[in-house]
């Protein structure tokens, strides 16, 4: 998934690398929705220094970091699949108290 790594590389939007594997397999979709999570939960944690200063605009980086990253949960490939980072996903949710089922 190139565009997931050009996401990480250059910064864009995430909400385009969703929209784009919507329509996709499963899989697919499932990948974009928690790259997308954790790019916004990515752009949370560098900014921690100055989070404080800019605390209203960061937590809604968090809030969509949760919407996307339950939504892999909750994919039909989040729910079925025995992939790693299915896993990954869940247990990433627990961590935080995110509730995906």
């Amino acid at each position: 998934m190139r565009e997931a790594y050009n996401l990480f590389k250059d910064g864009g939007d995430p909400e385009k690398l969703v929209a784009a594997f919507s329509g996709g397999r499963d899989s697919e979709y499932f990948y974009a929705s928690l790259y997308a999570g954790l790019y916004y939960e990515s752009q949370v944690f560098l900014q921690l220094p100055i989070l404080n200063i800019f605390r209203d605009y960061y937590l809604n980086d968090i809030d969509a970091a949760k919407v996307h990253i339950v939504a892999a949960c909750q994919s039909s490939y989040g729910q079925r699949s025995d992939d790693y980072m299915a896993a990954l996903s869940k247990v990433h949710c627990q961590c935080r108290n995110w509730v995906f089922n």
